[in-house]
This record gives structure tokens, C-alpha cells and sequence, in this order.
């Protein structure tokens, strides 16, 4: 299959893909549920994009490239499981992993990981697997990491729209900021080869309202 890595990129940045995307709020819900304004959502998607969001794509850059010198792909899934401390964001992480997987193996038919993930319970997480797809795709690292954050703060603002509705061009301006203020930290982060050189960020409070997500049963998404 001839798919340039421009159109790849935004193949699985589109949130009509079947990845199961749409039921991930990343972490907008958890937090309204939990008291934030919706006023303060600017600033969540700010911090999350500074955090947890660069640990997702340190994770698929460090596994696109273990992948190309076919290294060991556990020891990034084990890295970036060290810096996701909370349960349900790794549970959360590992579903929208295995609409990924359907993906990939419609993108790459003949990837041993993608098959070998598909078979195992419970799978990597998404990072991981968007890792191995732009291994297999010939994806530039800086466009993989740039993915990632765009595909998280999207997420995001497609989840406002449907827990506090408003303009939805609102959103739009919010995910351009978003994306152009971390964009200075993308280079540094797609030059990552090391498993132990993905950043070690964290937002206990996000974790914590993941946490409590997680058992509420009067909830539209998974985390």
C-alpha cells in the first residue's frame, strides 16, 4: 500500500478514523465531573499538552524508532507505563489502542508487532502503536510527535463541544494556541531514541480525577 507520511499523518489524526476516539474525552470529563469551571479548560488543555501529552509522544517517537533497529519494544511500554502512575489512564491508553491496531493492520498487513499486539491481552498502549505504524509508514519523527499532540488536544475540544457546548470555532482557535505554544518542545522530543530519555512528566490532579472517573457511572466517555 503506497501511503506517503504526510497523508498517514493525517489519516490517523482524523477523528472520523474507527479508532474509538470518540468515546476518550482526554481527561475534559474527568475533570468537569470533578468541580473544574468550564472556564478553566484552556488552561487544563495547556497543562495537559505540557505534561501528559509529551510523554505520549516521547513514548511513540522512543518506539518508532526501537522499531526501526528492531529493538526491544517492552522496555518502552515498561518507560512510558513508569511515567503514566494512574490505572485508569493506562487502561484508557490500552483501548484506544486496540482501535489503532485494527488500523494498522489494514495499513501494514505484514507488521509482527501490530499482529503480535492484536493477539495480546492487555495490549501496548496507543503511543506504542502509533509508534510502530509510523515506523512502518516512513513517518518523519517530528511529524509523529506532532501528531500525537494534536491528536490529544483535539480530542479534548471535540469532548467541550459536547459537555459545555459553545462556538465551536472557539475550540478550533484554542487548539491552534495549544499546538503552537508546545511546538518549541517538539524538536527536542523527536530526537528521542532512548526509552529513558522520555520525559518524566506528571499532573497528579488529572490522575486523580481520571481515578475517580473511573468509577462514576454517570459518565459519556471512558476517561
Amino acid at each position: 500500500m503506497a501511503l506517503s507520511s504526510t497523508s498517514a499523518a493525517m489519516l490517523l489524526a482524523d477523528a472520523r478514523l474507527p479508532s474509538g476516539g470518540h468515546a476518550h474525552s482526554a481527561g475534559v470529563e474527568p475533570a468537569l465531573m470533578s468541580g473544574l469551571e468550564a472556564a478553566e479548560l484552556p488552561a487544563l488543555l495547556r497543562g495537559r499538552a505540557a505534561t501528559v501529552t509529551l510523554v505520549e509522544a516521547g513514548t511513540a517517537v522512543a518506539t518508532r524508532h526501537v522499531r526501526l533497529v528492531d529493538g526491544d519494544l517492552d522496555a518502552v511500554e515498561m518507560a512510558w507505563a513508569a511515567r503514566t502512575p494512574s490505572a485508569a489512564l493506562r487502561d484508557a491508553a490500552r483501548h484506544l489502542a486496540r482501535g489503532y491496531l485494527r488500523v494498522g493492520t489494514e495499513l501494514l498487513p505484514g507488521d509482527s508487532a501490530i499482529h503480535t499486539w492484536r493477539g495480546r491481552t492487555p495490549p501496548p498502549p496507543r503511543a506504542c502503536v502509533l509508534g510502530v505504524i509510523a515506523a512502518g509508514l516512513d513517518m518523519p519523527a517530528l511529524d509523529l510527535a506532532r501528531l500525537v499532540v494534536y491528536e490529544d488536544i483535539q480530542a479534548a475540544a471535540a469532548a467541550v463541544l459536547k459537555l459545555e457546548p459553545r462556538d465551536p470555532l472557539d475550540l478550533v482557535s484554542l487548539v491552534v494556541e495549544v499546538c503552537s505554544e508546545i511546538e518549541d518542545e517538539l524538536p527536542l522530543i523527536a530526537q528521542i531514541t532512548d526509552p529513558t530519555d522520555i520525559p518524566s512528566l506528571s499532573a497528579p490532579q488529572s490522575e486523580q480525577w481520571a481515578q475517580a472517573h473511573a468509577q462514576s457511572t454517570r459518565r459519556l466517555f471512558r476517561a
